[in-house]
């Protein structure tokens, strides 16, 4: 946004943060909005992805612990365990100690599992590592996220008041939508309204494109 924000203590709650901005104060909540199903535990896609991602962190650390060498790998398809289990193998025999940085190749469970639904990892040497689950990654964009939008403003407007209790009147809310994975891919169209609920701004923030000030609905 351009802005310049003493953020004081990150050590607190209620809210998030305390921000200071030139001789102006306020008080900022920050929460994070998904698309697809939600139930009392939240957001499932995001319980899917964090899942996935665990997995893939433990087969980086099992490398690693190896061969400390940085590597870019890519997890596309069936992610069961068993196809998993093949993975570490597969790269301890390439032994990329004796690879140039960029070499490249893809380990296919076929192979291994011909009957099985396959999953295909691409993998490179690089300068420093990055695991992660494509799958996860090319989903569906939503682009009529109002409601979920709406919801999360309401969710957080009822403990408005505890928020004015520490920060002051000008309290604003920061929703932060992560668009490099599925549950946060949706895009907000021009001249969406919405009623803000007593925060003083909302901003939102699709990752990693620009943060938008949300519109306030009019009354009348």
């Amino acid at each position: 946004m351009g802005k310049n924000w003493d953020l004081g203590d990150d050590n607190r709650e209620h809210p998030d943060f305390i921000v200071t901005e030139f001789d102006q104060r306020f008080g900022l909540e920050v929460t994070q909005i998904f698309v697809g199903r939600q139930d009392d535990a939240g957001s499932a896609l995001k319980a899917s992805e964090s899942r996935a991602q665990r997995a893939i962190w433990a087969i980086q650390r099992e490398y690693e612990a190896i061969e400390n060498i940085p590597l870019i790998v890519k997890f596309v398809g069936n992610m069961e365990p068993d196809n998993l289990a093949t993975v570490v193998p597969a790269l301890l025999a390439q032994d990329f100690s004796s690879r140039s940085t960029c070499y490249y190749f893809v380990h296919d469970t076929t192979i291994t599992h011909p009957f099985r639904a396959p999953l295909r990892v691409h993998i490179t040497k690089a300068l420093r590592p990055n695991w992660y689950s494509v799958n996860d990654r090319v989903g569906f964009v939503d682009r009529n996220p109002q409601e979920i939008i709406a919801d999360a403003i309401i969710e957080k407007a009822n403990e408005l008041s505890r928020y004015k209790e520490a920060a002051g009147d000008d309290v604003r809310l920061l929703l932060v939508a992560d668009r490099t994975s599925n549950s946060g891919k949706l895009m907000l169209g021009e001249g969406a309204q919405f009623d803000l609920h007593g925060f003083k701004v909302v901003y939102l923030f699709p990752y990693p494109e620009k943060v938008i000030v949300l519109c306030t609905q009019s009354t009348s």
